[in-house]
C-alpha cells in the first residue's frame, strides 16, 4: 500500500483579510499515480485545520503552523507502520509513504 500527503481546502473565513482554510491529508495512490479521488475513502489520515491568505492558495513552508499541522500527520502515519520513501510528489508537502501488509 501506498499514500501520499496532499491538500485540501475545506472552507473559507471571509472578513477583511479572507483566508482559506484546510488539511494535509494522505491519501492512498497505487503504482499508476496518486488517486486523485475525493473521495474520503482514500483519505487515509488528516491534519489538523490550517489557515492560508486566500490569494496564496497553497501550504507555506516558511510558516510555523503549516510545517507543525504536516509534521503532526507525518508522525501519525509513522506511529501507524508507515514508512516515508525517498521520492517525492511536485509540492513540498507531497511526501509519499509506503506500509508494507502484515504476512
Amino acid at each position: 500500500m501506498y499514500c501520499e500527503i496532499t491538500y485540501q481546502m475545506t472552507g473559507e473565513r471571509w472578513g477583511i483579510f479572507p483566508r482559506d482554510i484546510g488539511e494535509f491529508q494522505a491519501r492512498m495512490w497505487d503504482t499508476d499515480g496518486i488517486n486523485n479521488s475525493d473521495s474520503n475513502d482514500t483519505i487515509i489520515k488528516k491534519s489538523v485545520s490550517i489557515e492560508i491568505m486566500s490569494c496564496s492558495f497553497t501550504p507555506d513552508k516558511k510558516n510555523k503552523r503549516h510545517k507543525e499541522a504536516l509534521e503532526g500527520l507525518i508522525g501519525r502515519l509513522e506511529k501507524a507502520g508507515w514508512e516515508q520513501l525517498p521520492e517525492r510528489g511536485v509540492e513540498w508537502y507531497n511526501i509519499r509513504f509506503r506500509k508494507i501488509a502484515p504476512k
